[in-house]
């Protein structure tokens, strides 16, 4: 029996699944809706002198060629003061890609174009209209952007050993090449920190005792860089540079695993079983010398020996924790996350509304035809700009535990 479980695991991550989401709508412009699912969309911005150069990542879904991707995705861009304005348009325009301007890594696509700095303005949100000409499913990505800056992050990130592929994301594998640069090329002397730290889980939604106090980070070593020359990081950890010792914020980068954001590894793939767990597995799971066997126990016990259930539950669960670290990894992993914690449990929301340091996630309770939110507000954090923590109730318990034992019944549905 736990041979063939084992199988099932194999199969459940060699293999792609979706789990059922909405079909995301045409919304106005003004209406900042997106699907995590169907098109995932992650942005970032660099200062370019006259213009900001706005980086766009696509995931799809699906597999497409660059020639594929050119034809099938149309993007338009318009500039707003804020998110709360949106009548007074800035400046708009129609987004061209070409192969000068698109790059792809392991299916996600990212594309890159410029906005001219409006005058007198400190910052600025850049609504990005994605349209899936394929599909016709449409969705609204958002960019805030500071024109006047002190952050490193808005002058200097990082891209592949050729310099010419910008990784617009918080993390790398382990042993890659890359290179820290500005648009215009400067030359500048970096101190790299690297704290090797087991970051914990999100807790639940429903606590709302304070959250304990969390250990303090200590440098586990430190060495200096340059930009512009290419630098191997060997090691999994968290990464912190920054141009001197008195900045306040600097640049965090997690280095992973070759695998990420797949979870491959036993002693890996029990970690965010916490959010579908009794306190008494979570410690069998946490605490076993056995990875292996505790998790094929795990699966065995919860789905009462029915194969068929453990893989199709096995597969929509480990394909959210692999969509959760690739949309909200930060500063660390992204299943360990509010939102990843979320996303794990409950899927797509069926819409989301950002404001400038808010996102409201909402659900629809089918039973009752009401609408459930978790509002998430964006925290300071030295290490990431789009670090979030949600906002606890203790009345989520009434749809978050039924979410949770359909998980356990196996009742979710894949296509």
């Amino acid at each position: 029996m736990k041979k063939i479980l084992l199988t099932l695991f194999c199969m459940a991550l060699l293999s792609g699944c979706a789990v059922t989401v909405p079909t995301s709508k045409k919304g106005n412009q003004a209406d900042n809706r997106i699907s995590l699912q169907r098109i995932i969309s992650k942005s970032r911005f660099l200062d370019n002198g006259n213009s900001t150069r706005i980086y766009l990542s696509i995931d799809a879904n699906r597999n497409m060629s660059s020639s594929d991707f050119m034809k099938e995705f149309a993007f338009n861009y318009s500039l707003y003061p804020d998110y709360a304005n949106k009548q007074a348009l800035l400046s708009s325009g129609i987004v061209v890609v070409t192969p000068e301007n698109l790059s792809e890594s392991d299916g996600l696509f990212t594309i890159w174009f410029d906005i001219p700095k409006p005058k007198d303005l400190y910052t600025a949100v850049a609504l990005i209209d994605i349209k899936d000409l394929k599909t016709d499913n449409k969705i609204l990505n958002d960019c805030l952007i500071r024109f006047q800056s002190g952050k490193v992050g808005d002058y200097f990130m990082f891209f592949d050993k050729t310099g010419t592929k910008p990784l617009a994301k918080n993390f790398f594998s382990v042993e890659d090449t890359v290179i820290l640069k500005s648009l215009d090329n400067r030359s500048q002397n970096f101190k790299a920190y690297r704290y090797k730290y087991e970051f914990e889980a999100a807790i639940s939604p429903m606590s709302t005792t304070p959250r304990s106090v969390s250990k303090s980070l200590y440098v586990d070593s430190a060495f200096a860089i340059t930009s512009n020359i290419p630098v191997v990081l060997p090691n999994e950890a968290l990464y912190y540079f920054s141009k001197d010792t008195t900045e306040v914020y600097g640049i965090g980068i997690v280095v992973t695993d070759k695998r990420f954001p797949r979870v491959t590894r036993p002693e890996k793939l029990v970690r965010p079983l916490i959010y579908m767990s009794t306190n008494a597995e979570t410690n069998d799971l946490y605490n076993s010398k056995e990875a292996k066997r505790t998790l094929d126990n795990y699966w065995l016990n919860i789905t009462q020996g029915n194969q068929v259930t453990a893989k199709r539950t096995i597969k929509a669960f480990y394909q959210r924790v692999e969509q959760a670290n690739r949309l909200f990894t930060t500063y660390k992993d992204g299943w360990k996350t509010d939102k990843g914690m979320v996303f794990i449990i409950m899927g797509d929301p069926v819409k989301i509304t950002r404001m400038k340091d808010k996102e409201v996630w909402t659900y629809i309770r089918a039973s009752q035809y009401s609408e459930l939110n978790f509002t998430f507000t964006k925290r300071s954090n030295q290490f990431a700009d789009d670090h979030y923590e949600l906002q606890r109730y203790a009345e989520y318990q009434s749809i978050w535990f039924p979410t949770v034992e359909q998980w356990r019944n196996g009742d979710v549905v894949v296509r």
